[in-house]
């Protein structure tokens, strides 16, 4: 959370004045939902306060009962943050992923990404990413930055196959373990829009 609030806090005396009408309340997801097969989808939705335990117990699920992000950060990125948002991915009332990111001017930086075991390996994390890019083009965004541990090949993978190049490496990044981690930026193209 320490280097989250670094970064943000570098960037957020440049936020322009878009940024004062909170992100939740003015984006749209592009595709609300996301086809498992032809008779399965699983719906998603930005996140609300109500939404924080939905969060949390995706966490849980994914780092061995740990929340790298604990309750009350989420709380207060959903309440507080203006250039915050999370989206959610629910089969039926079943929380089974997540994707933070904070928007601050030319740049959106992906916070967390996370999908339960089970659902894994079916498209979903990719789902996800894919909307926080169309939102960073809606909002005229420059690129989408994220970091993943040195040792997470599959995540830096997938990353790869979005269109995200690998960065420079950010040493002792992790809190936990002062494992390295691997910064990735996906650049958007420009839309010709003046």
């Amino acid at each position: 959370m320490k280097n989250f609030k670094e970064w943000f806090s570098d960037r957020v005396t440049k936020t322009t004045t878009k940024t004062f009408v909170p992100l939740s309340v003015r984006i749209r997801l592009d595709q609300p939902f996301y086809p498992l097969s032809d008779e399965w989808f699983l719906s998603s939705k930005i996140a609300t306060e109500e939404d924080a335990d939905s969060i949390l117990t995706i966490e849980k699920l994914c780092y061995n009962g740990q929340t790298p992000w604990n309750r009350s950060a989420i709380l207060h990125e959903i309440r507080f943050n203006k250039s915050a948002f999370y989206i959610v991915v629910f089969d039926k009332d079943k929380p089974v992923a997540f994707v933070g990111s904070w928007f601050v001017t030319h740049e959106a930086h992906i916070t967390n990404i996370a999908t339960i075991p089970e659902y894994q390996n079916k498209g979903i994390a990719t789902y996800l990413l894919r909307e926080i890019i169309k939102i960073a083009e809606k909002e005229d965004i420059k690129e989408v930055t994220l970091e993943v541990r040195v040792s997470n090949k599959t995540a830096q993978s997938l990353y790869s196959t979005l269109g995200f190049e690998k960065g420079h490496i950010k040493k002792g990044y992790y809190a936990n373990d002062h494992e390295d981690a691997l910064e990735m930026k996906y650049l958007i193209k420009p839309t010709g829009k003046e």
